[in-house]
């Protein structure tokens, strides 16, 4: 069995297959006296479950499963956040999937908190991660959002599950990378590659994504429908 770190995800190699694992966490965004973000748990469970499902399902892989674990009562925050989680698979197209958790029930809680691992499955050979992109195009989807920039229930501007599934089934894309909270250039850093930006580029580069927004894509041949061309990498 072999184990390996990329970027935000863990893999487990298990002979024709690879687990892939995302873990995204979420605090002071809630309902509660002390949180600094005022924003209902149900939000608070699609955004911080849609960071990991974008990690697995980027990484080429199928959703197996998703754990969370609520630092809050279940009744009523936890109950608002596994609502947010399931609704956020039915929106990725993902159902019928095991969704196990846990609350704190022991003692009472001034902001709210949880974490979500997402769990998922691809053949060894179809798994999108660590590919060489020397000589690849990097583009964008969506933009870099955060906080109380996103618009609730929808944002127009940030990635959705068809603008990804579009992107995975398109045999010039080589590699997908959600961005979070590093900001592109962060995420850029991580990669085994230098990649030159265009000097058109207008997004800030060094901003947070928040609950992954957009995504790089590297892909080959000409400009892909929905995708704003900001670089090149490097042979």
């Amino acid at each position: 069995m072999i184990r390996e770190r990329v970027r935000d995800l863990t893999l487990i190699e298990m002979d024709e297959k690879i687990l892939v694992i995302a873990v995204d966490s979420c605090g002071g965004v809630g309902q509660k006296e002390m949180d600094e973000l005022k924003v209902d748990p149900y939000f608070v469970g699609r955004l911080t479950a849609r960071v990991c499902i974008m990690e697995v399902l980027s990484a080429g892989a199928k959703v197996l499963t998703i754990i969370n674990g609520v630092t809050n009562e279940f009744d009523t925050t936890g109950e608002k956040i596994f609502k947010g989680i399931t609704d956020e698979l039915i929106e990725a197209n993902i159902d019928k999937i095991p969704v196990n958790g846990s609350s704190e029930e022991n003692f009472k809680t001034v902001n709210t908190g949880v974490v979500i691992t997402v769990i998922g499955v691809v053949e060894k050979e179809n798994i999108k991660v660590s590919k060489d992109l020397s000589g690849l195009k990097v583009g964008l989807v969506g933009l870099p959002k955060v906080g109380s920039e996103i618009k609730l229930p929808y944002d127009p501007d940030i990635i959705s599950y068809k603008d990804l599934y579009t992107l995975l089934t398109n045999d010039n894309v080589i590699e997908i990378i959600p961005i979070g909270s590093k900001g592109i250039i962060g995420e850029l850093k991580q990669i085994n590659c230098e990649v030159e930006l265009s000097k058109n580029v207008k997004m800030d580069i060094h901003k947070s994504a928040g609950p992954a927004t957009c995504v790089l894509v590297f892909y080959c041949g000409k400009l892909i429908d929905g995708v704003t061309e900001i670089g090149d990498v490097r042979r």
